[in-house]
């Protein structure tokens, strides 16, 4: 599928921690027949020792991711530019990783010089892709993201805390206010979506009814 002027969409799909975005990405990319790339959880290496001392990992976990994604994201674009997929979704973007990372600056778990470092990096990265298509922001209240990440049981994320959910979902409206005032590098031509995900169960049905959703949002 390709949008208006030729161009294969790539969507980025972002939300809290069990905000249900590989869920999503897997229903959806499967009925658009798009191609996923999905968040290695279970690849990253900092993972464990993040959630032990995050004082101490913090700063190399989110370096690390913000390579990965930038790397996936490459991958996503050179996939479009010579028209290997109907269409790209990726499991979070490098902007998402910037709200972890500047939720680790506010809680100290960055120095002043290593958060200023992250931003320099993160700036030429994101001067240097090309923007998505759609952002899909899975808007989940913090309460219904704790409730799934205490169900579905990942040993590394026993110590998450309601309290930092909550400070991740206000960061992610942060972002979102940024994007809709054009601040982010990308931010002009971008659709922004946002889809209250809070339900746990959604039928065949109503599955089907979010693709069409997210299929429009390419053609805007």
């Amino acid at each position: 599928m390709e949008t208006d002027n030729g161009v294969i969409p790539i969507i980025w799909t972002e939300g809290l921690i069990g905000s249900g975005k590989t869920t999503f990405c897997e229903e959806v990319s499967r009925r658009l027949e798009f191609d996923f790339l999905p968040e290695p959880v279970s690849a990253n290496p900092y993972l464990e020792s993040f959630y032990k001392d995050p004082k101490r990992w913090a700063w190399p976990m989110q370096m690390h991711l913000m390579a990965h994604r930038f790397g996936m994201k490459k991958i996503a674009d050179y996939t479009a530019a010579i028209k290997m997929a109907k269409g790209i979704m990726l499991d979070r973007c490098i902007a998402g990783d910037r709200v972890f990372a500047k939720l680790h600056w506010l809680a100290e778990n960055f120095s002043n010089l290593e958060w200023n470092t992250y931003e320099y990096v993160y700036q030429i990265m994101a001067r240097d892709l090309q923007p998505p298509t759609v952002l899909i922001y899975l808007d989940v209240q913090p309460e219904t993201a704790m409730e799934r990440v205490v169900k579905r049981n990942r040993g590394c994320e026993t110590g998450l805390e309601l309290s930092y959910l909550q400070a991740l979902h206000k960061g992610y409206e942060e972002l979102i206010k940024e994007l809709d005032k054009g601040l982010a590098p990308w931010a002009h031509s971008v659709t922004v979506v946002r889809i209250v995900w809070d339900r746990d169960t959604v039928l065949d049905s109503e599955w089907d009814n979010v693709a069409k959703t997210v299929l429009n949002s390419c053609k805007r």
